[in-house]
């Protein structure tokens, strides 16, 4: 019988280490502001980033501060997360490899509305909105780009808001682990592996509940065979099946 693993997969992504010339240009170049640019803007492009790397933990920026840069994570996670009136952390979003965070900072936006963390040890390619600013004037693509990211964001934003008000719990766990496995997961043997230090509480604030009805909806998934759980990880063992869940809830509303 195959042993349940306890303890997340050793892989790149949780290794802190400086980013690669050619790390950096294909991040670069697959980023939604600037793919389809060719190779000698994205090399323009690459000299105006500089990488960082930051320890697990490590804020990048605090919610209200003045908002600088553009940021795109090139190795390990960021979470986004926002303070409720109480002082509790809400967790808003996960990020993986090549996806950019702080970008209507670039767009006149004057303070971040989260803060950003590293949920694991991560390197960040990051740009000033001065610069990013002068690549809008430079490159027509880069700024149909970012009005495109703006719209997309927009529209994330409101099915969020659509979800939260009208899916049960089951429903809203279904769609953010779907979500997950899609942008952060690893098609293994058994599925999807999700390996993030996500914890209960962590997915409760994603759907507006509590640790202990994710705990309970997390374990009726498992009994079912849709997921599989341990330390530091969660394996969708049956996407369609989670698709179904949340797309029936849908429609029954």
């Amino acid at each position: 019988m195959r042993r349940k693993r306890s303890t997340p997969l050793d892989d790149e992504h949780h290794s802190p280490e400086n980013c690669s010339a050619d790390l950096r240009a294909r991040i670069l170049s697959n980023a939604p502001y600037f793919r389809g640019l060719p190779a000698q803007a994205i090399e323009a492009v690459n000299s105006l980033f500089r990488s960082v790397d930051y320890p697990v933990g490590a804020a990048l920026y605090h919610e209200g501060d003045s908002a600088e840069a553009l940021f795109l994570v090139a190795h390990g996670r960021v979470k986004l997360l926002q303070h409720s009136a109480s002082g509790n952390e809400v967790v808003l979003d996960l990020l993986g490899q090549g996806d950019p965070f702080g970008g209507l900072a670039t767009l006149g936006q004057r303070r971040y509305p989260q803060t950003a963390v590293a949920q694991t040890a991560c390197c960040v390619l990051t740009i000033t909105t001065a610069d990013f600013r002068h690549l809008i004037r430079t490159y027509p693509e880069v700024a149909l780009s970012a009005l495109d990211g703006v719209a997309r964001d927009l529209e994330a934003a409101h099915d969020v808001i659509r979800s939260l008000s009208t899916l049960p719990v089951e429903a809203r766990i279904a769609q953010v682990l779907i979500d997950l496995a899609d942008r952060l997961g690893e098609g293994d043997e058994s599925g999807i592996l999700i390996q993030s230090p996500l914890s209960q509480q962590d997915l409760a604030a994603m759907v507006a509940s509590t640790a202990a009805t994710v705990s309970r909806v997390i374990s009726n998934l498992r009994r079912h065979g849709y997921v599989e759980t341990g330390r530091q990880w969660i394996r969708i063992r049956d996407r369609e099946a989670l698709v179904r869940l949340f797309e029936g809830a849908g429609e029954a509303g």
